[in-house]
């Protein structure tokens, strides 16, 4: 029979009634709670009976002490003395549970509870709380940045649509906590006034469906960057989950030895902290070192040749290519590098694919590049958002209120082209080979060494429109 139970749970650290409540239905299904921690909460196994449990808090205890203070042992007996036997404590919290079906409560003064309950909430809930939020607020500016410098990448990203939706829930799940708890500190002063107690709010629905939502996210982040990263992204991957697994048991671990050693608070605190910020910044420092120098050498490349120029090592890419210069212009010649790299997402998806000579080559300038990006929108109500975005790209350069450099888009004939809209860029006193054509469900952006013809056009439409498949970036 088994005889311990971990789950976890969501109570918010306040909810001291939901917490009650939740722990009186665990007992009469027969789990008694043994220990509260940051890795989940553990029941153990005892006959089903009807307990009644309250919460308490004591703001001068803390998560490093080795063991209760001798001001908390004292408030233990004293509880113990009223018919009120511990059950576990959890930093500032303590859980009692009384076999008496109406105990004498332990709190009897509603202002004083208050009080003790945001002093103990001062010490940690609070701070914790404040942190994060600022912490999110700057992520968001950020991502902000990011987004206005480029939408399309981002939407076709799903490492960058997980880290922004993950840091809005948890910039949601921060104001609901902390609004949750204000708003039941306000009613508990107007209640207490009457000396009357409140229940607290509980967010435990909320708390469970926004960590399912990052979880799935999370998830799905994962499942994208396994079957569609790159080498080297997928090493950093599997990297960033066992870092963040190893340095949360470390951190936590080392806490718990110090705590069995008898360690003192102040100094249990400075240790975990300084040997926190040291093994993560050196471990930090270790793998992006072996990260760099194995990419300078080509580690993540699948063993691609080089070569080198001006002292300089070049890798020679031989992707497949959608469209080729030799599609164009029929010809066939050694020495090109074929790129492809690009990301995906379930909104969106965006390719850059390039065709150059490499650099060492004696006549490279009789031989003409080629490079293009195309955008497969998923979601089709994007569409307007991403042309707009890719036609907004160029911009024009302005002073004192006039154009002193001119790059933008203007329109172009789309008929060649076989396409919805089309649009050529004009570069100070000309047009540009470089266009911007929107098909149904798909934008390129294309610039040819050269003046395309109508035939090569229509190779480039064939090719790219839609009709046949981008693939996705191994």
């Amino acid at each position: 029979m088994k005889h311990t139970k971990w789950r976890f749970e969501v109570f918010s650290f306040f909810d001291y009634t939901g917490i009650a409540k939740h722990l009186s239905k665990m007992a009469e299904k027969g789990w008694m709670i043994e220990k509260i921690a940051n890795t989940g909460w553990v029941y153990r196994k005892i006959e089903p009976q009807k307990l009644t449990f309250f919460v308490s808090y004591f703001p001068k205890a803390s998560d490093f002490d080795p063991g209760p203070t001798e001001a908390q042992q004292m408030f233990h007996d004293f509880c113990g003395h009223t018919g009120w036997k511990l059950a576990v404590t959890a930093a500032q919290m303590q859980v009692f549970y009384n076999e008496q079906e109406n105990p004498v409560p332990i709190e009897t003064d509603p202002l004083l509870q208050i009080e003790t309950i945001h002093a103990a909430a001062k010490k940690s809930f609070l701070p914790a709380h404040i942190f994060i939020l600022l912490l999110g607020i700057i992520n968001g500016f950020l991502c902000v940045l990011t987004w206005s410098s480029r939408p399309v990448q981002i939407l076709a990203n799903s490492a960058n649509l997980f880290s922004g939706f993950a840091w809005i829930m948890l910039i949601a799940a921060v104001f609901i906590e902390l609004g949750s708890y204000f708003l039941w500190r306000a009613k508990a002063k107007r209640l207490a006034a009457q000396d009357e107690f409140a229940r607290t709010y509980s967010c435990s629905g909320i708390r469970l469906f926004i960590l399912a939502a990052v979880l799935a996210g999370y998830v799905y982040w994962l499942a994208d960057m396994l079957w569609n990263g790159s080498p080297l992204w997928k090493a950093i991957a599997v990297f960033v989950i066992l870092f963040s697994a190893g340095l949360f048991l470390f951190v936590n671990g080392l806490k718990h030895f110090l705590q069995r050693r008898n360690v003192s608070r102040n100094m249990n605190r400075l240790i975990t902290v300084i040997s926190c910020i040291v093994v993560s910044q050196a471990v930090m420092g270790a793998v992006t070192f072996f990260f760099l120098h194995a990419s300078q050498k080509g580690l993540f490349d699948g063993g691609l040749e080089t070569y080198e120029h001006n002292g300089t090592e070049f890798s020679i890419y031989q992707d497949e290519l959608p469209l080729t210069v030799e599609d164009l212009l029929g010809t066939a010649r050694d020495g090109y590098v074929r790129e492809h790299t690009g990301s995906e997402s379930m909104l969106a998806a965006y390719y850059e694919m390039r065709q150059y000579p490499r650099y060492d080559l004696k006549d490279i300038s009789n031989m003409p590049g080629l490079s293009y990006s195309v955008t497969e929108i998923r979601l089709p109500c994007l569409y307007e958002f991403c042309k707009n975005s890719l036609l907004n790209g160029p911009q024009d350069e302005t002073e004192d209120g006039r154009t002193v450099y001119i790059h933008h888009f203007e329109p172009a004939d789309p008929a060649p082209w076989q396409a919805l809209d089309a649009y050529q860029i004009r570069w100070n006193g000309g047009m540009l080979d470089r266009y911007l054509l929107c098909y149904e469900s798909r934008i390129i952006d294309i610039c040819f060494d050269w003046k395309p013809t109508k035939e090569q056009m229509a190779v480039t439409a064939e090719k790219l429109s839609g009709q046949s498949s981008i693939f996705p970036v191994k």
